[in-house]
């Protein structure tokens, strides 16, 4: 018992960036799973004997998996506890890649991947909510927008390590090697991470508009994912199609453009650990639009081209960061922080799942001087809805979810968003209560 008090007040004591810098290195790992079928669709499809459709749905099914129960995910994720639910989520990651490794045909392959999203879902619920709950202040944003980083980091290290593996290893051991990240790091968390007391939330009834915050923001991430993915995806057939670059010469300019993404989310913690309002950030988004004008026209030169989409990745990440540093200021109760997540996966999910067909069909009816026009409509919407929930938050009327909320007769319950330091204590209280 002694051993186990020692090392809970070690945790406690420690700075709240070890327990940030760990819960994203676990979203990382999920992303990189999630990207893990692209650089090997190939050499999958010719295995499986595959067709484009039904690799497709292979690589897509972890998201349409969030697009289909992120808000139920949500609210199991409140009854589980965030942390258990982050060290399970990344144990079935691991289980399921091994399961696809493994998987000799087509439905085992999709349905190794659907068990896999249910893991990835789990994770990036689980994390901004274990995120809140270890941070406080300034600290909390700037760690809340950098776990918007989590997905094109992970996409980025999928894609150059899968792709240089693909012509040493097989498709199987690529796959299989994405299980042990997962595996690793959720015995890491359950080591490492502080035991906070965890509150049972008895089931209420909400006043009408509860949800309008985290609706917003789950639109607003929807609309900027939208862009983002859809952007990235319709790119290489300009350049390859309009442009007509090399291959070579696509795949290094996409690599940019995704870092560009990264880059911004990075951006946005910086500034909001240094004090900066999120509502200084939105009007950056005019720049979207703007720079896709010369990123998909042919009478740039290709150079002009490429970083013009770079900086609409830059200013898309950036804005989706904000609004997961936005998101705890979204609800008036901090145990609805892991439902309001779940409500910004599951319609962010949606957002990435029909950009590229909306693209697509806008493109081939209308021509590629339609991106601007598309981006305008995404992405204003997104930073519309987010200078919306900015300002509501700076009214006052969203609570801080720092502060424990109120019981019945005036009493406070105990969170699990408290601070570290008094998580040892807590935890000493409950196992000497009579």
């Amino acid at each position: 018992m002694r051993v186990r008090k020692r090392r809970s007040q070690r945790r406690a004591s420690a700075s709240p960036w070890t327990y940030v810098l760990a819960t994203w290195l676990a979203g990382v790992l999920a992303a990189v799973g999630l990207g893990a079928v692209a650089p090997v669709g190939s050499a999958l499809r010719a295995s499986l004997g595959l067709s484009d459709g039904a690799l497709a749905w292979a690589t897509s099914s972890i998201t349409a998996v969030s697009a289909a129960l992120g808000i139920p995910a949500g609210w199991w994720v409140r009854r589980f506890g965030a942390q258990r639910a982050l060290s399970w989520g990344l144990f079935v990651m691991s289980v399921a890649a091994v399961g696809s490794a493994a998987a000799g045909s087509w439905g085992l392959l999709l349905g190794s991947r659907i068990a896999e999203g249910v893991g990835y879902l789990l994770v990036f619920v689980a994390g901004p909510v274990v995120l809140t709950r270890i941070a406080q202040g300034g600290t909390r944003s700037a760690a809340l927008a950098l776990w918007g980083t989590c997905v094109p980091t992970g996409l980025a290290i999928a894609a150059v390590t899968g792709g240089a593996l693909e012509s040493v290893w097989t498709w199987n051991r690529w796959l299989a090697l994405t299980a042990l990240g997962p595996l690793i790091m959720a015995g890491v968390l359950a080591a490492v991470l502080p035991r906070l007391p965890r509150a049972t939330v008895p089931c209420a009834h909400r006043e009408a508009g509860a949800w309008n915050g985290a609706l917003r923001l789950g639109v607003a991430y929807g609309s900027l994912s939208l862009v983002g993915v859809a952007v990235v995806m319709v790119l290489p057939a300009f350049l390859l199609e309009q442009r007509q670059a090399a291959p070579t010469v696509t795949g290094a300019v996409v690599a940019l453009v995704c870092l560009g993404s990264a880059v911004g989310g990075l951006t946005a913690s910086w500034l909001l650990r240094r004090g900066t309002a999120f509502s200084s950030l939105v009007p950056l988004g005019a720049l979207m639009p703007v720079a896709c004008l010369p990123a998909f026209s042919a009478e740039f030169p290709l150079a002009v081209s490429g970083v013009a989409a770079t900086l609409v990745l830059v200013v898309d990440g950036l804005l989706i960061s904000a609004v997961f540093a936005a998101v705890p200021a979204s609800v008036s109760r901090a145990e609805d922080v892991d439902v309001a997540n779940g409500i910004l996966n599951q319609l962010g999910s949606v957002g990435i799942l029909l950009g590229p067909p909306v693209f697509g069909l806008v493109i081939a009816a209308a021509g590629w001087g339609t991106v601007a026009a598309l981006v305008l409509v995404f992405g204003g919407l997104g930073a519309v809805l987010l200078l919306t929930a900015a300002c509501t938050s700076a009214a006052g009327s969203a609570a801080d979810p720092s502060r424990p909320p109120a019981a019945p007769g005036g009493r406070e319950r105990r969170t699990g968003a408290e601070p570290l330091a008094k998580a040892a204590d807590a935890g000493k209280r409950q196992r000497t209560r009579p």
